[in-house]
């Protein structure tokens, strides 16, 4: 993972090194401005979540954690590891507010903080499906004690969940489920088919492993994509036709 980031901090640009109107106005209005989005009642939420002593059984149906392969986790490792930073739900809220996105989709809430991030705009509404029932009881508890009821939480095994949606267009789809290369290649496949033209489709979690890259590299290079960006820890990809295909490796 370190050469990983090295080779990304070697090859990365800003505002000077991006040749494209819309990328450049992502760098400045977006990337630039997220850090003065402020949520400190969900960044108090995470500190709670953090101090929690409550252990869960978690039904891991993707590639598993890092930390542990024991079912047995506590709320607070999984709040620590787990949970979007708050650097990213930053730039979410950023992405949703900027660009006026109404109709979402979340693949893995985890524990709730990054659909709370997305809930906070409160033009927008989603769906957020998580694999696990223990984990999704917590998220579900965590957004109703926040105030958002704009985020519904749906539990099940992710392609049975997609599977089961009605036939919509989402605007913003944030992907966070399984970190395995099919599967992903799977929900890339389905928010291609369920999602507006100029839609942000995000992934999380892209130089995790050699499968994650082998996937990002085969999303960004599809014919039907005309914007990826690389944020390091999340990929950014945009149909947009019209507009001649290019990849961007953005610092962030």
């Amino acid at each position: 993972m370190v050469k990983k980031y090295l080779t990304y901090l070697f090859n990365r640009v800003n505002a000077h090194g991006i040749h494209s109107p819309f990328v450049f106005e992502f760098y400045n209005e977006v990337i630039l401005k997220a850090k003065r989005v402020r949520q400190p009642k969900i960044e108090a939420l995470r500190t709670t979540l953090i101090r929690s002593k409550e252990v869960i059984t978690v039904n891991d149906l993707g590639a598993g954690s890092r930390k542990t392969s024991k079912p047995q986790r506590s709320v607070s490792q999984i709040a620590k590891h787990s949970a979007m930073s708050k650097k990213q739900g930053q730039l979410i809220t950023r992405i949703i507010d900027f660009y006026g996105f109404k109709k979402g989709l979340e693949i893995g809430t985890s524990l709730g903080i990054g659909a709370a991030y997305m809930a906070s705009s409160t033009h927008y509404s989603g769906i957020s499906i998580e694999g696990c029932e223990a984990t999704a009881r917590i998220a579900q508890k965590n957004l109703t004690q926040a105030g958002f009821s704009n985020i519904e939480v749906r539990v099940g095994e992710f392609s049975a969940v997609l599977g089961s949606l009605p036939s919509e267009n989402f605007d913003f789809i944030y992907i966070d489920g399984n970190h395995r290369k099919l599967p992903t290649l799977d929900y890339f496949e389905y928010a291609l088919n369920h999602s507006t033209e100029n839609a942000f489709i995000v992934f999380d979690d892209i130089h995790w492993s050699e499968e994650m890259e082998e996937a990002w590299e085969i999303i960004r290079l599809d014919e039907r994509i005309n914007l990826s960006m690389d944020l390091f820890r999340l990929g950014i990809i945009s149909k947009r036709s019209g507009q001649r295909k290019q990849h961007f490796i953005v610092k962030f």
